[in-house]
Order: structure tokens, then C-alpha cells, then sequence
């Protein structure tokens, strides 16, 4: 219990860590621009879907993919002609399934997920195409498996709150400021917290639209 307890606040240490190192990232990005850049703020919305990885889970015979949604705003800042920086906080919400020996059963979660990307970028026409890669954190606020919160310790699927993990990205923005992207993200730690023999890795494939100001 101590061990699974001291890995809880590790995940959690983990986790502040790289929302501290994003928004620092950010401040030391601004503070290398040279004369005449711009720091230019953005909201997105995307179609998410979630497939998760079991490795010995009993009585799990196959996992399903779930469609959900991601919800929030960016911050970019240019570093070079063609590099930028780009932090995005995002509410989500994510669905997946599993198929048991006895049933079917569907997983939701709602939480925050924090990215941030190092983006290289180039002009095709009068647009922008970008791509990235970089570090994110998530937090889950709930999450309920066929009504049953599965946030709790003592139950036989118990998630952990935090995960971390790494993002790629990659877009097309408008003349205008309209964007179109495209985005995957692996997580890097088991997402279960009461077994150290089970594990669980989730990826999530987003598709959506946005506009930076």
C-alpha cells in the first residue's frame, strides 16, 4: 500500500513538474525572441479517439476504441523563422471499451491534459504548414467504467489521476488564422495504480479545427 501510495505522488510530482517546465519553456521562449516577434493565442476543437494496450489484465479479452472530445486554448510564440513553441491546455473527454469473457464494458474519463510541442513551420502558398512533438501531463477529474468509479483504490480496476506521456502534432493554417490538425499521443505509464502485474497504456488519435488570433 506504502509502494502504491508513493508512486500516486510521484506521478502527481511528475506531473506539476511538466506543466511548471511548460509555462517556463513558454517565459525563456519569450524572453529569446528578438525585436518584433509576437506571442499569438488560439482556441481548438477536436474529435478524439482512444485505444488502450492491455498486457495481462484478467478476464480482458480485447479492447475497442471510443470516440470523445478535446476542448481548450494555446498559447504560441515564435523562436525562429521557422521554429515556434506551443503550450495548449485542453479539457477532455475520452471513451473506450473492453471486451470481457462475461460482458462489455465502456470506460469515460473527464480531466485536463496539458501539451507542449517544439514546432517547426513553413510557408506552402499563402498558408502555414506545421509539425511537432513534445512532451504532455493529464489529470482526470472522474472516471466511471459502466457507472462505477474506477478512480477508487479498492476497486478490482482502479485508474491512477495523472499520466504522462508524449504528443506529436502536425497542421495547416489559413491566411486567415483558421487551422486544421491533426495530432498522437502515447502515454508512458501504466494507467493502472492497484497491480504491478496488469498494465495499461493508452493512445489517443485527434482530429480538429482551430484559430489563432
Amino acid at each position: 500500500k506504502q509502494k502504491k501510495q508513493k508512486k500516486k505522488k510521484s506521478m502527481k510530482k511528475k506531473f506539476l513538474m511538466i506543466v511548471i517546465a511548460v509555462f517556463a519553456m513558454g517565459n525563456v521562449a519569450t524572453m529569446a525572441q528578438k525585436d518584433g516577434s509576437k506571442i499569438s493565442f488560439g482556441v481548438k476543437g477536436e474529435v478524439n479517439s482512444s485505444f488502450n494496450i492491455c498486457k495481462n489484465l484478467p478476464l480482458v479479452r480485447e479492447t475497442t476504441n471510443g470516440f470523445g472530445a478535446n476542448a481548450g486554448a494555446f498559447l504560441k510564440r515564435d523562436i525562429l523563422e521557422n521554429l515556434a513553441f506551443q503550450v495548449e491546455l485542453l479539457g477532455q473527454y475520452k471513451n473506450s471499451g473492453f471486451q470481457t469473457l462475461i460482458s462489455e464494458l465502456e470506460l469515460s474519463t473527464w480531466g485536463i491534459e496539458v501539451p507542449a510541442y517544439i514546432m517547426g513551420e513553413f510557408k506552402v502558398g499563402s498558408g502555414l504548414f506545421y509539425f511537432g512533438a513534445g512532451p504532455y501531463g493529464t489529470a482526470l477529474f472522474t472516471a466511471e467504467m459502466n457507472d462505477v468509479d474506477v478512480l477508487k483504490e479498492n476497486n478490482y480496476f482502479s485508474l491512477s489521476r495523472w499520466n504522462l506521456g508524449v504528443g506529436m502534432i502536425a497542421g495547416f493554417e489559413l491566411k486567415c488564422g483558421l487551422q486544421f490538425n491533426v495530432n498522437y499521443k502515447y502515454a508512458m505509464f501504466n494507467s493502472l495504480q492497484n497491480t504491478d502485474v496488469a498494465n495499461m497504456i493508452e493512445n489517443t488519435a485527434s482530429i480538429g479545427i482551430g484559430y489563432r488570433f
